[in-house]
């Protein structure tokens, strides 16, 4: 009889072999869900057919057939047909499960050589992002990578603080902070909040001006607040339509290293069974009403599409003058308006046509020597003037798509306008005609979990390859060493979004938005030296750790019903909005409210082209005269 309160006996397990024990499991049920079926199942089902289902087929085939038992001579006939059959049948399970165990066995590899690899390779890419920029950017993107660390030191803290302010009584004050918050003394942080604010508050507003993200992150830390797990890390938005864009352009220029990371953390993710929720909307009923909604949707995720395109392009452009040295930016900061960004880019293409111009009158006057120089900065040029084309093209066909978007309003409203409420009502509760909510979620079942994994695996090997070479100090020139790492680390983004294409659909623009509308989780506690399996068991807690928080996607789709398909949101549809996806009540009664003072013509409507990005210029006329001197130069 167990006493009530006698002690358990404590587990033998460590967390690291528990962890190892958990991360087997999991790569042992992804292999089995595609590659393995229990032999002992196959055995009874061959024993089955081949047995007693044979010898009644054949006894009541010939009873039908001839109208009496079969005889003794038939019986033997049927029984040692049935023998050879079932002895037939099991040597070739056996065979067969010889061959498909060593296939499991190659596919178990594969998956645990992924989920070991892509940890690693994410921390190599992050020491890209950051071998690839020059000076005080350097620093400040070094920073930032320490301040979303959740487990920080006050040490790691101060000295990001450091790199960021470059004021070593600021940064001793904010690890103060970090001290006090690792206890709870929430006292002692206000206090010290109250004493310092109006000395670190000039140096914040200086720093958000370079480095935005990062400023916001060391003003948690101020404030006594750090990164959550369960919040999990901002996505960089768009980066999915770049990644695309890139292998639908075939130039690895219109990706930036930030889309490498967010690529392979997308992929852990989806592998360590991430499920991330995505909402839509969709009528059902009269075909024309239906009929103006599609077109509509259609209009509207093409314009959406068109700017996320221009933005995108812009930042591409950024980072690649960010990477090159001897231009005049200096990082891609993350955070940036649209128009900063042109701003920053026109200014560097300008210097860089400049450049070009001196390097080239100096070859044409003899300088032969400098001819290496002007090659490359010709390269930087030509690579600088395509992107920026492509930013300016982009924005071109945002102006396209906006017409089209303000034809397709204007349908809805005429047939809508003839249409009583109730018909375009959002409907809530059984049925299946009408405005209605529809709730997908985004994940990979084992099966697919397997053919990511066996796709990834068949490239990670070169890729590992190049990036190691950076990793483990080669003494190739520094240069090209970092020109093959980043190459290679883009290819294994190129090859991450075709291996989850085919099973979610990463293309379509609805997918695009449910992902980068959620947190990524974050992978900080995952460190090199750990087993496979350990890894694997570390992904799906820290994924299972991530809060389903399906507000934002919420609140944007009322937005979206109320704006632009002027749907009423009577207090049952914000009740159930409130309840089920936890949307904020005053952003939906302001959202009726506008709609109510819309109808009474008390509001004036909200043009898209208010909401639209700055226009970018066309290329200056300067830098194609620099470059086709250059190239005539060096002929």
């Amino acid at each position: 009889m167990r006493l009530p309160f006698r002690r358990s006996r404590p587990s033998t397990e460590t967390p690291q072999v528990r962890l190892e024990r958990e991360g087997r499991d999991e790569i042992r049920r992804i292999t089995s869900a595609v590659e393995k079926v229990p032999w002992t199942v196959s055995l009874l089902q061959i024993l089955w057919t081949a047995g007693p289902v044979t010898l009644l087929g054949a006894w009541g085939g010939y009873l039908l057939g001839y109208g009496k038992a079969p005889t003794a001579e038939n019986y033997i006939f049927f029984i040692s047909y049935t023998v050879i059959t079932g002895a037939a049948g099991i040597i070739a399970n056996l065979a067969n499960n010889l061959a498909g165990g060593r296939k499991a066995e190659r596919t178990a590899l594969k998956i645990e050589r992924v989920i070991s690899s892509l940890p690693e390779l994410l921390l190599v890419t992050r020491n890209l992002i950051v071998e690839s920029l020059e000076g005080d950017a350097r620093r400040r993107e070094a920073a930032a990578m320490l301040l979303r660390k959740q487990d920080l030191s006050p040490e790691g803290v101060e000295l990001a603080a450091i790199e960021l302010l470059d004021d070593r009584d600021s940064a001793r004050i904010i690890a103060q902070i970090e001290i006090y918050r690792r206890i709870g003394l929430q006292a002692r942080i206000r206090d010290l909040m109250g004493l310092y604010r109006e000395t670190l508050e000039p140096q914040f507003a200086e720093l958000a001006e370079l480095a935005p993200d990062a400023t916001a992150l060391l003003r948690m830390r101020f404030e006594g607040q750090a990164p959550d797990l369960r919040h999990g890390v901002a996505r960089d938005d768009n980066f999915i339509e770049r990644v695309l864009a890139a292998i639908e352009q075939d130039d690895e220029l219109l990706m930036t290293l930030q889309d490498v990371e967010e690529m392979i953390v997308l992929a852990f993710e989806l592998i360590s069974g991430r499920r991330i929720p995505m909402l839509t909307f969709e009528y059902r009923g009269r075909w024309r009403l239906a009929q103006a909604l599609d077109t509509l949707e259609k209009s509207r995720a093409r314009y959406r599409i068109a700017q996320a395109t221009g933005l995108s392009r812009l930042k591409a452009l950024t980072a690649y003058l960010a990477e090159q040295s001897g231009t005049l930016i200096e990082d891609a900061a993350a955070g940036l308006r649209a128009d900063i960004l042109e701003q920053r880019a026109v200014q560097a293409i300008d210097a860089l046509a400049e450049q070009t111009q001196h390097l080239a009158h100096a070859v044409a006057n003899g300088q032969t020597d400098r001819k290496s120089q002007l090659r490359h900065k010709a390269d930087q040029l030509a690579n600088a003037i395509r992107l920026y084309r492509t930013a300016y093209n982009a924005y071109v066909q945002v102006g396209r798509d906006h017409a089209q978007v303000l034809k397709a309003a204007q349908r809805w409203e005429n047939v809508t306008a003839g249409l009583a409420d109730r018909k375009t009502r959002l409907r809530l509760g059984p049925g299946r005609r009408g405005l209605r909510i529809r709730e997908h979620v985004i994940a990979l079942d084992d099966a697919a979990k397997a053919d990511v994994c066996k796709h990834l695996a068949r490239h990670l090997g070169e890729v590992a390859g190049e990036v190691g070479h950076l990793r483990n100090g080669s003494r190739i020139e520094h240069e090209r060493l970092l020109t093959m790492g980043i190459d290679a680390a883009k290819r294994l983004a190129i090859e991450i979004a075709l291996a989850l294409e085919p099973h979610i659909q990463l293309s379509r623009p609805e997918v695009q938005r449910a992902i980068n509308s959620t947190n990524a989780a974050d992978f900080g506690q995952l460190e090199l030296n750990l087993s496979a399996a350990s890894k694997a068991a570390l992904g799906a807690a820290m994924v299972k750790e991530i809060d389903v928080d399906l507000s934002r996607p919420a609140e944007s789709l009322a937005l979206a019903l109320v704006r632009h398909y002027r749907v009423e949101l009577d207090p049952a549809a914000k009740d159930f909005l409130i309840s089920h996806y936890g949307a904020r009540e005053a952003t939906l009664n302001m959202l009726s409210n506008y709609l109510a003072q819309q109808s009474r013509g008390q509001a004036r409507s909200v043009s898209y082209l208010s909401q639209r990005p700055p226009v970018v210029n066309a290329p200056h006329r300067d830098w194609y005269r620099a470059l086709v001197r250059a190239r005539r130069v060096l002929r």
